[in-house]
């Protein structure tokens, strides 16, 4: 049912100057440690998904996210790293998402010096690692990619039309079979802490596959700890609340059987900044504080959000526990945002 692909477990440690400066006590689940390539939240998710993709024998991926995906550039390494043909679904940015037009970016090959230039500053970050990787790109408009499931079929049928077989992943690996890697990595952390002692259990949520594992695994093993999950999308919280609870019904079909409220899913909504994938100043101000203090690096589209509204949401007094989920790779996308603090 799994591979081994992530460097596990990966280590917690105590954040012991922001713990004083906000006085409660911070933990944090360096699951930005899971790989180098492949690091962050999402390679645990995916040693279940591209397990069954090779027990299906297919030989090509589909999945999709925004042009600096972390989750689209994991994908790209494993699947390499496996044999396996990547195909990356990526959305366009927002007008205002540092001003990318990606009709410039679906060619690659332009020979207008200025668009080149353009090419030379936009392709940074996961978008280089997934063109390095040899990733195939098939940038989407935000309309395409609203119907995306439909748009996977189009192109299923062609690429099956030559031979292939092709196995298809949802944003962010969020279904039930991803979900389960961090089902599993509750167990992880039990042998590190006492979860019992903690007060809650803060992620970032973008497609919700992430907080749904947390939280079943949390109540199959007996846990009443809070999980809080940051939304750092424009969608509101009760839409993940529904995905959450479709996700952890299906988890029963791989042994996790809980029963869980509306009530338990706490997700907030206030921290998402001005769009996704949008650092406001004070996710920036966040950033820089805890780079500074605790030379820990957050990322500008999930942790930076989760770990401001972490502190802002939290009281005095109590014993969090902060996971990860890596990103670091979007920071170069976001440098020019730097100079402004």
């Amino acid at each position: 049912m799994k591979i081994s692909l992530a460097r596990l477990p990966t280590p917690v440690e105590k954040l012991s100057r922001l713990s004083k400066r906000y006085e409660r006590e911070i933990f944090v689940k360096r699951d930005d440690m899971t790989d180098f390539i492949s690091s962050g939240n999402k390679i645990r998710k995916l040693e279940f998904l591209l397990a069954d993709a090779l027990r299906q024998k297919c030989d090509t991926v589909f999945t999709c996210g925004g042009e600096q995906s972390n989750h689209a550039r994991a994908t790209a390494h494993l699947c390499v790293k496996l044999g396996l043909k990547p195909v990356l679904f990526l959305r366009e940015s927002q007008p205002e998402q540092n001003g990318n037009s990606l009709k410039k970016l679906r060619n690659f090959f332009a020979s207008d010096e200025a668009e080149q230039s353009y090419l030379k500053k936009a392709i940074n970050g996961n978008l280089l690692l997934d063109k390095l990787l040899g990733a195939e790109i098939i940038f989407v408009t935000q309309q395409q990619y609203a119907k995306i499931d439909q748009l996977f079929e189009e192109y299923r049928e062609k690429y099956e039309s030559h031979g292939h077989k092709v196995y298809t992943i949802p944003e962010g690996g969020s279904n039930a079979l991803g979900a389960l890697g961090y089902a599993w990595t509750v167990v992880e952390m039990t042998s590190q802490l006492d979860l019992s002692e903690f007060d809650a259990i803060y992620c970032a949520v973008g497609s919700g596959g992430t907080y749904a594992g947390l939280l079943a695994g949390l109540r199959f093993l007996g846990y009443e700890t809070d999980v809080v999950g940051i939304n750092v999308t424009k969608k509101e919280a009760n839409f993940f609340t529904e995905k959450v609870m479709k996700i952890i019904a299906e988890l029963s079909n791989y042994g996790i059987r809980v029963n869980i409220e509306p009530e338990e899913i706490k997700i907030l909504d206030d921290f998402s900044g001005p769009a996704y994938a949008v650092p406001s100043e004070a996710d920036l101000e966040c950033i820089k504080m805890v780079a500074t203090m605790e030379g820990l690096i957050l990322d500008p589209v999930y942790t930076s959000k989760a770990f401001r509204g972490m502190l802002q949401s939290s009281r005095r007094g109590q014993k969090i526990l902060f996971i990860h989920t890596g990103g670091t790779f979007g920071l170069f996308a976001q440098a020019h945002r730097f100079l402004e603090i």
